[in-house]
C-alpha cells in the first residue's frame, strides 16, 4: 500500500511495531483511503494496516440494533450490544475505521486541555466530576477490551501533559490541576520537558496511546464473531419510521427497533444539530525520530495549538506526530500553510528524518463544551453521539457505554451529563450566537468568491466557485488534468462549498460536509452528492493549462 512522502508521490511506507502491515494493492488504497481524497494525505494508521474487504449491503436486513458508522463510537457500541445478546448490523458509508477515527492522533486520555477548570467555572464541581468519572470509565473500557480479547494495537501507558507555553499561564495550569483533583483525578503540576510544548503543565499519570485502526479492525472482527454483520460502502440516505425504524441505502435497507447514529456529525435531526455543534479541521505531520524524546503525550494551551506523541515502529525507532493549526471547516484559504507551520516547528524542536505523513482531521464542538450522547428527543429508540471536541477516543467509549446501557435498560450515573435535550442556556448562549452568526456570514461571503482569469484556467489540484453563463459552478481540475464541474450548493442545507487546496476537496463552511471533486460525499452530514453542473467541460478545457 503506497504512502505519503514530502513530494506528494507514493513511496515506501513505515510499519508499526506489531508487525508488517503492507501488502495491499492500489485498489486497496483507494478503498481504505477514507476521508482523504489524495493518496498523499492518508494517515499513518490507515497506511500501516490492511483491512479485509467487507460486502456492501445488497439486500434488506433486520436486526435488534442498527449501528450507522464503523468508527470508534459505532464499533464499541456494536461490541457491547453484541456481548449483551442483541443482534447487530453495522453499516458504514466508506470502509471500517477509515473515517474520522482513522485520522486521529489516537491519544486515550481524560486530560482534555483545560476542561476541568472550564467545566467547574461554567457549571459546577459536580459537573466536572461527572465528566472525569465518565472519561475514566471510557479509558478503562478500552483497556478492558484490549486485555480480554488480546488486541494487539500497540497500547502503551503514558502520562498526559497539558502545557502552558509561558510562565504567564501558570495560574491557568494551577487552576486546572486543582479542578481536576476536585473531580477525583490524580493531577499534578510540574514542568513539561517536551521541547515543542515546554513549560508549566498539568500531568495525569497512567493514561494511554495506541494504534487506533488496529484496535478498531479487531473490534470489527469481534462484532462478526459475536453474530453481528458489517456492511461497507453502504451510505444511509434516509431513516424512516418510529421504532422499528427503516434505514435505507442505495441497494438495501435495514429494519431495527433501535438505531445508533455514530456518523461523527449526525445525519438525523439536521435542524437540531446544525445550531448546536460546529466543525473544525486540524492537521498532523509525522516523521521518524533520530533522538530519544521525553516520555508522554503533550498538548499546549495556547493558539495555534501544538500536540505531540510518539508511535513505536517495527525497526525499533519512533515516529513523531505533531498536530495543531485548527480552524473552522471551509474558512481558511492557506491550508497548505498549516502543514508547513507544523513541519517548521517539528524540525525546529526535534531531530527527525524525512516527513513521512501529512493528514488532517475533523472534529465537532458543541455550544456548551460537552458532547451530545444519548436518545434523540421525541424519537424513542433513536440514538446519536457527537461533539467530542477532538477527544474522540475516550468520548467514543463513553458513547458506547451510555447508548448500550440505555438500549439494554441499565442506568448510567453520568448519562444525564450528555443528554441531547439539555438546556444550559446561560453557558451556551454566547457560543450559540457566535456560531450561527458565523454560519450566516459565511453563506453570504462565499457566494461572492471568484478567481481571476478564465473559468477553465485552473492548474491541477486547483478549484474555485465561478460564474459560467449566469450559473454558479464549483469547478476543479484533478491531478490528471481533468476538469470537474458540480453545483456549489451543499446538499445538506444549501451552503456554498469552498475549495480545500491542501486536500483537493470541496468543504462546506457551515456544517462540515466534504465532497470529492466529482461531487461524491466524503464526510457528512450530507448524504447526497453535489449535483452535476450543466456546463460544457470540453469547451472550457480547450486552451487551458
Amino acid at each position: 500500500m503506497a504512502t505519503a512522502e514530502v513530494s506528494g508521490r507514493a513511496g515506501q511506507g513505515i510499519s508499526s511495531a506489531s508487525g508488517p502491515t503492507k501488502g495491499g494493492t492500489v485498489p486497496d488504497l483507494e478503498r481504505d483511503i477514507g476521508e482523504a481524497i489524495r493518496s498523499d494525505r492518508i494517515s499513518f494508521w490507515l497506511d500501516s494496516t490492511h483491512a479485509p474487504m467487507r460486502p456492501a449491503l445488497r439486500a434488506d436486513q433486520a436486526a435488534d440494533v442498527l449501528v450507522i458508522g464503523a468508527g470508534m463510537a459505532g464499533l464499541m457500541t456494536a461490541v457491547l450490544l453484541a456481548k449483551a445478546g442483541r443482534s447487530v448490523v453495522v453499516v458504514e458509508a466508506g470502509a471500517v475505521a477509515a473515517g474520522v477515527s482513522g485520522f486521529t492522533t489516537a491519544k486515550v486520555t481524560v486530560g482534555h486541555g483545560l476542561v476541568y477548570s472550564r467545566l467547574q467555572s461554567k457549571f459546577d464541581t459536580a459537573t466536572a466530576r461527572a465528566y472525569a468519572d465518565s472519561q475514566t470509565a471510557g479509558l478503562a473500557l478500552i483497556r478492558t477490551l484490549c486485555h480480554e480479547h488480546a488486541i494487539e494495537c500497540d497500547l502503551e501507558t503514558r502520562p498526559n501533559y497539558v502545557v502552558a507555553t509561558s510562565e504567564d499561564e501558570r495560574d491557568a495550569i494551577e487552576r486546572e490541576a486543582e479542578a481536576a483533583r476536585s473531580a477525583g483525578l490524580d493531577a499534578r503540576v510540574g514542568t513539561a520537558q517536551n521541547p515543542i510544548t515546554a513549560g508549566p503543565a498539568v500531568m495525569l499519570p497512567d493514561q494511554a496511546q495506541f494504534h487506533v485502526r488496529k484496535y478498531l479492525l479487531r473490534l470489527a472482527g469481534l462484532v462478526v464473531e459475536l453474530g453481528g454483520q458489517i456492511f461497507e460502502h453502504s451510505r444511509v440516505t434516509d431513516i424512516s419510521g418510529s421504532g422499528p425504524y427503516r434505514a435505507r441505502t442505495e441497494h438495501g435497507a435495514v429494519r431495527a427497533a433501535d438505531v445508533v447514529v455514530a456518523t461523527h456529525y449526525p445525519i438525523v435531526e439536521q435542524g437540531f444539530f446544525s445550531t448546536r455543534i460546529h466543525p473544525r479541521r486540524s492537521y498532523i505531520v509525522a516523521a521518524p525520530l533520530n533522538e530519544i524524546v521525553p516520555d508522554g503525550m503533550f498538548i499546549g494551551t495556547s493558539s495555534p495549538s501544538r500536540s505531540s506523541r510518539t508511535v513505536p515502529l517495527a525497526d525499533g525507532r519512533q515516529l513523531l506526530l505533531v498536530g495543531g493549526e485548527g480552524h473552522r471547516v471551509g474558512q481558511e484559504a492557506d491550508m497548505p500553510g498549516r502543514y508547513a507551520a507544523l513541519e517548521a516547528d517539528m524540525r525546529k524542536h526535534f531531530s527527525v528524518g524525512e516527513t513521512s505523513y501529512r493528514w488532517s482531521t475533523q472534529d465537532n464542538f458543541s455550544v456548551d463544551g460537552l458532547p451530545y450522547i444519548g436518545p434523540v428527543p421525541d424519537h424513542p429508540g433513536l440514538y446519536a453521539a457527537t461533539g467530542f471536541a477532538g477527544w474522540g477516543m475516550t468520548n467514543g467509549a463513553v458513547a458506547a457505554i451510555v447508548i448500550s446501557d440505555a438500549i439494554t435498560g441499565r442506568e448510567t450515573a453520568w448519562a444525564g451529563l450528555y443528554d441531547l435535550d439539555r438546556s444550559h442556556v446561560i453557558a451556551a448562549a454566547r457560543s450559540f450566537l457566535v456560531d450561527n452568526t458565523n454560519v450566516a456570514r459565511q453563506q453570504i461571503s462565499d457566494a461572492l468568491h471568484s478567481p481571476a482569469g478564465p473559468p477553465g484556467d485552473l492548474a491541477a489540484g486547483q478549484g474555485a466557485v465561478v460564474s459560467i453563463d449566469n450559473e454558479d459552478v464549483a469547478l476543479s481540475r484533478d491531478g490528471e488534468g481533468r476538469l470537474h464541474a458540480v453545483s456549489p450548493s451543499c446538499t445538506h442545507m444549501g451552503c456554498t462549498v469552498t475549495w480545500n487546496l491542501a486536500e483537493a476537496t470541496w468543504d462546506c463552511p457551515c456544517h462540515g460536509s466534504r465532497f470529492a471533486p466529482d461531487g461524491r460525499v466524503l464526510h457528512g452530514p450530507a448524504v447526497s452528492p453535489l449535483e452535476p453542473a450543466s456546463v460544457d467541460l470540453a469547451h472550457l478545457a480547450r486552451g487551458v493549462r
